[in-house]
């Protein structure tokens, strides 16, 4: 619903007006909310007042059927040839039309050209190939009718191009190879009603861009392939509705493009092949069903802290150095996996205290998974153990077992330097207790079998340990009153020291026990040892074999 105006003829007159009308506003409740009184100016009035070239003053004016390319008609001009308007003021004025209002292929020059507050019906309303030369050009509550609003070619050399609270009702916004130049541009809480509003192929310079606070409706928005310069470029709180959004192929200057608390609705929202050097934020933004495309992106970063996912996410970039993805909550699918299109370079990314509900992408070896999050400068040993953690689940939902294995031993490992840590930051003295009990955890699960997930690895330490141990049985006789002694069998009685010692360790670490041998002296503590290590050990290659087997 929109609102409606209504124009009526008035008893009460203005000064320098033979003619007034009335001009009500209601809003879509039907609720009474401004009346003005307005003085009527023919078109061919204001035709005079252009030959003259004096500023054309038509604030709090009702004006009907204006058309430059009418003027141009009866002043025999060609088409394209620009007329200057000088100090142009339509503040509160309306225009109104049974066919266009047009001011095509015009120059506003001076000190200002105000339409705030002015109203057009809902005819057509053209600035095509205009000129915005005046040093500030304001359309600041400005509201267009139903019909298309044309600004394409139009060219800024304004110090300020403002077009806040401005209101487009239903038509079409266009603003196709609009060149902005080093204007401060704002769009600021700008109301773009249910038509299209596109910008693409438009130039943006040095100036600021803002749409804060900014409403798209349901048509589609398009910035495909704008070059939007080295300003800020500031997105935040923008209501981009259920249409299309379309950045692709846009080039970025700035250093920061803010679509903080931004809020998209049900369709598609494209950034594809952007090249940027800027940070992209869109912290705490709202993101519906339309999948979020950045395929073949290049960028500095790109920040979603605090996001909703629940849309499909194409992080299949070109060249990103930071991909921020804490305290997010994923319902869907996270692509980053590389491609012969795409080989997704990421210096870094950090997804910290995210909330996996959904399907994360990501190949442990090509994307460098385990330096993106050693590399991490601000992220905690815990919060890197978390990550890992994450990646390890998500993993075992895609049935990436390989890569569950790494990203589970790396968890592991981050977990108990994460406990050293804190033991000594709560007293430094624990250092006598935590630097054993840690040394210990890293031999015992970490360098034996790779936290159980290399039954290769837990078989090799399994040899060694037997072989030490073998070689205690052969050197302690050696040099300490202790040996093996037999217990009868002739053919074992004869075996030499070597297979002696290498035997009974064997049938010691297996707990198999024939009795044939049996330690005297000191040897029996080792020997008892190494029972226990043996029972421990192949039950610990039981668990790996079977862990792996069954996968």
């Amino acid at each position: 619903m929109h609102a409606e105006i209504t124009v009526t003829d008035s008893l009460e007159t203005r000064e320098g007006f033979s003619h007034c009308v009335g001009v009500s506003q209601h809003d879509p409740y039907g609720q009474h909310r401004e009346h003005r009184i307005l003085g009527v100016r023919q078109a061919k009035e204001i035709y005079a007042m252009i030959d003259m070239g004096i500023a054309l003053d038509l604030s709090n004016t009702y004006v009907r059927d204006f058309s430059i390319s009418h003027y141009r008609e009866l002043r025999n001009l060609p088409k394209d040839v620009l007329v200057e308007l000088t100090d142009f003021n339509a503040n509160g004025a309306f225009f109104d039309s049974l066919d266009e209002v047009d001011f095509s292929f015009v120059k506003f020059q001076g000190a200002e050209t105000n339409f705030q507050s002015a109203i057009f019906g809902d005819c057509p309303i053209s600035f095509y190939h205009s000129v915005f030369a005046a040093a500030n050009t304001l359309f600041d509550n400005t509201k267009f009718g139903a019909g298309l609003a044309n600004f394409q070619y139009s060219e800024y050399s304004s110090k300020t191009v403002s077009f806040d609270n401005a209101y487009f009702k239903m038509g079409d916004v266009l603003f196709v190879n609009a060149q902005f130049g080093n204007s401060r541009v704002s769009f600021k809480s700008t109301h773009f009603g249910q038509g299209n509003a596109d910008f693409h192929y438009s130039r943006f310079g040095k100036g600021n861009l803002t749409f804060d606070k900014a409403r798209f409706g349901g048509g589609e928005v398009s910035f495909k392939r704008v070059d939007f310069g080295i300003g800020k470029i500031d997105f935040k709180r923008v209501s981009f509705g259920d249409g299309l959004i379309d950045f692709s192929e846009s080039e970025f200057k700035g250093s920061k493009v803010i679509f903080r608390s931004s809020i998209f609705g049900k369709g598609k929202i494209m950034f594809d092949q952007i090249a940027s050097t800027s940070d992209f934020v869109f912290d705490n933004a709202e993101f519906g069903s339309g999948g979020l495309s950045f395929f073949q992106a290049t960028a500095n970063s790109l920040s979603f802290q605090l996001c909703q996912l629940n849309n499909h996410v194409d992080l299949r970039v070109t060249k990103v150095s930071l991909i921020d993805l804490r305290y997010t909550i994923v319902r869907d699918i996270i692509d980053l996996m590389p491609n012969e299109k795409c080989k997704v370079e990421i210096d870094q990314m950090n997804f910290s205290g995210m909330r996996n509900l959904g399907q994360l992408y990501i190949d442990w070896r090509l994307n460098g998974v385990r330096q993106l999050i050693l590399s991490q400068k601000e992220t905690t040993l815990r919060q890197k153990s978390e990550q890992f953690l994450v990646l390890k689940e998500t993993y075992n939902t895609t049935g990436r077992y390989a890569d569950e294995d790494k990203a589970y031993i790396w968890y592991k490992r981050m977990e108990l330097k994460s406990d050293l840590e804190y033991a000594l930051q709560q007293k430094k003295s624990n250092g006598i207790w935590a630097y054993p009990t840690a040394f210990f955890k890293w031999l015992l699960f970490d360098k034996i079998g790779l936290y159980a997930t290399e039954p290769l690895r837990v078989l090799f330490s399994v040899s060694v340990v037997y072989t030490l141990f073998s070689l205690v049985y052969l050197i302690m006789p050696m040099v300490a009153d202790t040996y093996i002694d037999t217990g009868g069998g002739e053919v074992l009685a004869n075996l030499n020291e070597v297979a002696k010692a290498f035997y009974y360790s064997a049938i010691t670490f297996l707990t198999i026990g024939y009795g044939e041998y049996y330690p005297v002296g000191i040897l029996r503590v080792f020997a008892s040892l190494e029972g226990y290590v043996g029972v421990f050990l192949m039950g610990y290659f039981s668990v790996a074999f079977v862990r792996k087997v069954l996968r």
